[in-house]
C-alpha cells in the first residue's frame, strides 16, 4: 500500500513539474510575441505619424512601455490559463489513480465476500447436520420411551390386546 501511495505521489509530482515547463514555457513564449508585436507596431506608428525613418527616443520609449505592459499582461493570463489546467490535469489524475485504487479494494472485498459466504455455508451445514442429529437422537429417544411406557399400559401390550377378544 505505501509502494502505491509513492507511486500516485511520484506521478503527482511529475506531472506538476512537466506542467510548471510547459507554463513558463508558453509564458514566455507569449510574452516574446506580443513584446515584439507591440514594440514593432509602435515604432511603425511612429514612423508613419511622424514622418521620419529612425524615430526619436520618446517613440522607443513609449514602444519598450508599452510592448512590456501587454506583454506582461499576456504573460500572467497565460500563467493563470496554466495554473488552472494544471489543476485540472491534478485532479484528473487524483480521480483516475482513485478509481485504480477503489476497484483495487472492490476486487478484494468481493473476494473476502465470497470467503466469507462459503464460510457460511459450511458452518451452515454443519449447523444443520448437528441440530438434525440433535433432533432425530431425540426423536429416537422419545419414540423408546413412548414404546417402553405403552408396553405398561393394559390397551397397548400385546398380550392385553389378546385377552379382550
Amino acid at each position: 500500500m505505501e509502494q502505491r501511495l509513492m507511486h500516485i505521489i511520484s506521478n503527482i509530482g511529475k506531472e506538476a513539474l512537466g506542467t510548471l515547463l510547459k507554463a513558463f514555457r508558453r509564458i514566455f513564449v507569449s510574452f516574446m510575441l506580443v513584446f515584439l508585436i507591440v514594440a514593432v507596431g509602435v515604432e511603425a506608428a511612429g514612423v508613419f505619424l511622424s514622418g521620419k525613418f529612425p524615430p526619436d527616443g520618446t517613440t522607443h520609449l513609449a514602444a519598450a512601455a508599452l510592448a512590456l505592459a501587454f506583454g506582461y499582461a499576456v504573460g500572467i493570463t497565460v500563467a493563470i490559463e496554466e495554473i488552472l489546467r494544471g489543476i485540472v490535469v491534478s485532479i484528473e489524475l487524483v480521480v483516475k489513480e482513485t478509481e485504480k485504487l477503489a476497484g483495487e479494494a472492490f476486487g478484494e472485498a468481493e473476494k473476502l465476500a465470497k470467503g466469507a459466504l462459503h464460510e457460511a455455508g459450511s458452518l451452515e451445514r454443519g449447523a444443520v447436520g448437528t441440530v438434525e442429529g440433535l433432533v432425530g437422537g431425540a426423536g429416537r429417544e422419545f419414540r423408546s420411551v413412548e414404546q417402553g411406557i405403552a408396553s405398561h399400559l393394559p390397551g397397548h401390550h400385546p398380550d392385553a390386546s389378546r385377552t379382550n377378544s
